[in-house]
């Protein structure tokens, strides 16, 4: 059972081009059990596995704000801004670079740069490792400066 948070899986499996439906799941003796399903059954699993999916992201973007700590916010609170001209030049050249970054280095950029998060907090909204995110948001800082740099 691949994903520990879910209480069974599905799976589909083509042999010879005939498509056949898998539940898995744990017995009460905690066993590993997998039956052959029908497809309407895999496709109700499935779009509630992908339901649950969607809301475990959605609560752990909630949990992050709630992880901020007293000095991340007041950090935020007294940095100063930045001079007009200077913030808008910087988020022309910028909205004009991202473009260049994959979705995802974009995401961890802007989240890590943008919005003050830590590797740790967007790690745990993304459901990866720390290392993941540092090195996503690296690819992205260099992406960003060769296009600076060009």
């Amino acid at each position: 059972m691949p994903d520990e948070r879910f209480t069974y899986a599905v799976r589909e499996e083509t042999v010879d081009g005939a498509t056949r439906y898998f539940a898995a799941f744990r017995d009460g003796s905690d066993n590993p059990q997998e039956t052959e399903i029908p497809r309407e059954v895999y496709m109700a699993l499935d779009d509630c596995r992908r339901h649950e999916q969607r809301q475990i992201r959605s609560d752990m973007r909630h949990i992050e704000q709630s992880l901020l700590s007293d000095e991340q916010l007041i950090n935020r609170a007294e940095k100063p801004p930045a001079p007009l001209e200077e913030a808008i030049s910087l988020s022309l050249d910028l909205r004009a670079a991202l473009p260049l970054l994959t979705e995802t280095q974009r995401r961890r950029f802007l989240l890590y740069h943008a919005h003050g998060l830590s590797y740790e907090q967007i790690a745990i909204v993304e459901n990866c490792s720390e290392r993941a995110i540092k090195y996503s948001v690296s690819a992205a800082r260099q992406s960003l400066k060769k296009f600076f740099e060009g």
